[in-house]
């Protein structure tokens, strides 16, 4: 396994704290996908599911929607 493999699977998880909030204020994937602008809510889904990383910027607008940390909307276990 290499370095870059190594640091994927140990910060590309699922981020169910994420998911946990966004159901809890009963926001939609399309909605969140609209909020960080991506084309399409399966885009947005990839990423929560942990198969595509956030970008910074992503992280920021979430954090902010939902006036939480972006530690604990995306690197709590």
């Amino acid at each position: 396994m290499t370095n870059k493999e190594k640091v994927r699977s140990r910060f590309l998880l699922p981020k169910k704290r994420l998911r946990e909030e966004r159901k809890k204020r009963e926001l939609t994937t399309l909605y969140m996908a609209d909020l960080i602008g991506l084309k399409n809510r399966r885009q947005y889904e990839l990423k929560e599911k942990g198969q595509f990383p956030f970008q910074d910027y992503e992280m920021a607008i979430i954090s902010k929607e939902f006036g939480m940390s972006e530690t604990d909307l995306f690197f709590s276990r």
